[in-house]
């Protein structure tokens, strides 16, 4: 019952700039122009495919954030380990990615704050 209500386009549409996100973000070569590590700020990317989920789907829109960001990470990982030159260690990867992970249900949760701050807002 948990997944019946979860549209699936909006899931390929966060999946989709999940990925874009992933790659934009971990290789753009911001940290090499900067001359210091701006991974922080690389990952509070996460949040715009939280948020465009969140505004996708109204009745589950954590769950579809979560469940596209879930999906979407083995293969941006699968995508990374078989390219020419990775960068970083997989664990490293992988606790990258866990960190998107949490900033893409960040944006939904923030999308859901925002509806429930306007719904209170005009029921007075």
């Amino acid at each position: 019952m948990l997944l019946y209500s979860v549209r699936w386009p909006g899931v390929m549409i966060c999946m989709t700039l999940y990925c874009v996100t992933f790659f934009l973000a971990r290789y753009s070569g911001a940290e090499a122009v900067s001359g210091q590590n701006s991974e922080q700020t690389g990952l509070l990317l996460f949040m715009v495919p939280g948020i465009i989920s969140a505004l996708i789907n109204r009745q589950t829109p954590l769950v579809q954030a979560l469940l596209s960001a879930v999906a979407a990470t083995p293969c941006c990982l699968l995508i990374d380990i078989n390219g020419v030159v990775m960068p970083f260690t997989p664990w490293q990867e992988v606790a990258w990615l866990t960190s998107a992970i949490f900033w893409c249900g960040f944006g939904a949760l923030l999308v859901m704050l925002w509806r429930t701050l306007a719904a209170s807002r005009t029921a007075r």
